[in-house]
């Protein structure tokens, strides 16, 4: 990584706009998310060649350095969310256009994955600072991506014809190469990797959802089993809440329907849409905070003139952020907790599930009905003071005749442990849905038994899910409870 920290703002920048400007509207629900300042980033501007452009973003909870696609500076940029400041940039070979796209943390691994939105991914190693990525090829305008913990597998959609889901694995011998090519019936979104079944969803505007088993098709590398039609829905993002099994989807439908939708929230388990949201609308990239699971949507098209925030100069756009809180196992149903302002383009957004944190780069803030060239371009940052679920003492999560996943806390750590019974000696992985994510604690085998032993960053979720990954499939799972 290249640091350039000495050449940067460390501190936030405040802004104070009259309320006014902001509440000139009939009011949606208030998000009670208060806003903390903006990061500026070198060069970003409001307008002209240098005017504020990011894609996709991607948090590593093991450094709490936040990386986001950053067009202007081809590469991307990372956000240390310790301080909210910029920490430096990471290069991107041969980037030019809207490069770099997909950005994917992998947690586990350490690795930063990186798309180029023409024919490279790139993969880099975050413990060698400095060292040049591997370099992949893949389809045409490669973008969005995931990360299967079970198979240790990327996944990358492309944006030009013809679309495949590409497989690429990150670890053993086969690492850095291409082990799969699904085909896809359209241009894709934001592909997930669901942790209460082991499959990939994936939004496809043209179509709903899809559903990838990894271990189907005659190859048996992967291939479509479900799909899931969303009426009048053009998904964009997504995100999976694993206590409820369900996906909130941002519809980013045009403006003949576009005031009429706003997200679907869809059963996993059948594909019902459970609720549609209008308060806000025309939704691009989202986040999901499993802390407090909540989902928050960058809204930055909004077009709902009922709102409580400013238009950008076209007069017809109110940049939002959008609050949705999860509901329960037995009771799935989510809620609009409600709205707060942004800024003109804050389309993407990102979260910081340790500290609560929401990032929305923009190109303008406030917005000004009057000129796009006020203001100041930078990231956004909102905290959510919602409360996370209370930290477990002790949790487990029966793993039928295998065992059981134990979880303990021991001071300030969460230490995780296992003893499985009746495993093949092959490689084997314990995947925890915890508070910050999917969480995955190192195995090793010995006589058809896995012995799995580590610490959390995360507290368990309680109802979510523990994943026993073994030779690449998923051998059993248990929702995580505490402990009796």
């Amino acid at each position: 990584m290249t640091t350039t920290r000495g050449q940067v703002c460390p501190v936030l920048t405040f802004l104070v706009f009259s309320a006014g400007a902001m509440f000139g509207q009939v009011a949606t629900p208030d998000a009670g998310i208060s806003y903390q300042g903006l990061i500026p980033v070198p060069p970003w501007t409001t307008t002209g060649a240098t005017a504020e452009s990011v894609d996709l973003s991607s948090f590593n909870p093991v450094t709490q350095i936040l990386y986001y696609a950053d067009h202007v500076n081809h590469a991307v940029v990372a956000i240390d969310t310790r301080t909210n400041s910029i920490w430096g940039w990471v290069p991107v070979p041969n980037c030019t256009g809207s490069c770099p796209s997909g950005v994917l943390v992998v947690p586990d691994l350490q690795i930063l994955v990186v798309t180029d939105r023409a024919t490279h991914v790139y993969i880099y190693d975050l413990t060698l600072a400095g060292s040049p990525p591997a370099a992949v090829t893949g389809p045409t305008a490669v973008d969005e991506l995931d990360y299967d913990p079970i198979h240790h597998r990327v996944y990358v959609g492309n944006t030009t014809a013809p679309y495949f889901l590409t497989g690429i694995d990150l670890l053993g011998r086969t690492a850095n190469t291409v082990v799969a090519s699904i085909p896809l019936p359209g241009a894709p979104e934001q592909a997930r990797f669901n942790p209460v079944d082991g499959l990939d969803y994936l939004t496809i505007p043209s179509v709903g959802i899809v559903v990838v088993d990894p271990d189907a098709g005659s190859a048996g590398t992967g291939a479509i089993v479900t799909t899931y039609t969303l009426t009048g829905c053009s998904g964009n993002g997504n995100w999976i809440d694993p206590v409820t099994n369900t996906m909130l989807v941002g519809c980013n439908n045009g403006a003949a329907t576009q005031s009429k939708l706003g997200e679907f929230l869809v059963s996993l388990v059948d594909g019902t849409v459970l609720a549609q949201f209008p308060g806000v609308n025309t939704d691009d990239v989202m986040g999901f905070n499993p802390g407090n699971r909540r989902w928050y949507t960058a809204s930055g098209s909004n077009t709902n003139n009922g709102g409580k925030c400013p238009s950008t100069n076209t007069g017809t756009v109110y940049p939002a952020v959008g609050v949705f809180a999860a509901g329960t196992a037995s009771a799935p149903m989510g809620t609009f907790v409600g709205a707060a302002c942004s800024g003109r383009g804050g389309s993407t957004l990102a979260v910081d599930p340790i500290h609560n944190n929401v990032f929305v780069p923009v190109a303008q803030y406030p917005p000004d009905p009057a000129s796009n060239a006020t203001g100041a371009a930078g990231i956004l940052v909102f905290h959510d003071p919602s409360p996370t679920e209370t930290t477990p003492a002790h949790s487990t999560a029966p793993l039928g005749t295998y065992g059981t996943a134990d979880f303990l806390l021991q001071g300030r750590a969460m230490a995780a442990t296992a003893v499985l019974k009746g495993v093949p000696d092959q490689g084997t992985e314990l995947v925890v849905t915890t508070t910050v994510g999917n969480e995955v604690v190192p195995c090793f085998e010995f006589s058809g038994q896995a012995y799995c032993i580590g610490s959390l960053i995360g507290d368990p979720l309680m109802g979510g899910m523990a994943l026993v990954g073994s030779g690449t499939k998923v051998l059993t799972k248990g929702k995580i409870a505490l402990a009796k």
